[in-house]
């Protein structure tokens, strides 16, 4: 149990230290000023907070398992974002990367802290990430990628809760997930003594986040996901 609270403690510190250098950043891009979140979330984790920016994918219910390939591409087709790739498809990508369930990762530097990942299977281009002022999120079928602003990828498969509840993540975080409207939904990332330290909201769209070496997703579906 020590050794437990140490681990929470010193992960909340850390978060709290990333925090205070994306403050300004992150809060500017919250969308809807009507729906911020309470007082305790302004105070402590304004600077996580994200909406995100992938495609409106919200994949297959928590606890279904992996489907097979077949299944997965047509559901990830059946989804495909729409957002203008003119900018990525004018450079070649940085580099490539496989992912947790088999397809690639194309990723492109736009610009400062700008990224695109195009998800690829078979040539075939079936969802794309891009950071804006905030980290990027998607679960695609069950399969959860978050794209940092430093152009990271990182990948998982399962591991869902499907909300509104409370949950335990990996790293000694909570996550309160409640819904605040049709494929809206709002999750607060609760520390060590019941801090909120962040605020990851789903409008439409699923939001990523890189919670200090601990990556979180949340769908427009309510699902929430994290994995170090």
């Amino acid at each position: 149990m020590t050794t437990h609270r140490a681990r929470r403690a010193a992960r909340s510190t850390g978060l709290v230290a990333v925090a205070a250098a994306a403050a300004f950043a992150l809060t500017a891009c919250q969308s809807g000023g009507e729906d911020a979140a309470g007082p305790a979330d302004k105070v402590a984790g304004s600077a996580f907070r994200s909406t995100g920016d992938a495609g409106a994918l919200s994949g297959a219910q928590a606890g279904s398992g992996k489907a097979p390939a077949g299944v997965r591409t047509q559901a990830l087709a059946a989804y495909r974002t729409t957002a203008p790739a003119a900018a990525a498809k004018a450079a070649s990508p940085v580099r490539t990367q496989t992912l947790a369930d088999g397809s690639t990762a194309k990723i492109y530097e736009l610009g400062a802290q700008h990224y695109r990942a195009e998800i690829v299977h078979n040539g075939q281009v079936l969802a794309t990430l891009e950071t804006g002022e905030h980290d990027a999120g998607l679960d695609a079928n069950d399969m959860f990628v978050v794209l940092t602003l430093g152009g990271q990828v990182h990948s998982w498969m399962g591991g869902g809760h499907t909300g509104p509840g409370t949950f335990e993540l990996v790293g000694g975080w909570t996550a309160k997930v409640t819904k605040i409207g049709d494929l809206r939904y709002r999750a607060q990332i609760i520390g060590n003594e019941g801090a909120v330290y962040g605020t990851l909201e789903a409008n439409q769209h699923d939001a990523g986040l890189d919670a200090n070496g601990v990556y979180i997703v949340l769908s427009a579906g309510g699902v929430i996901s994290a994995h170090e």
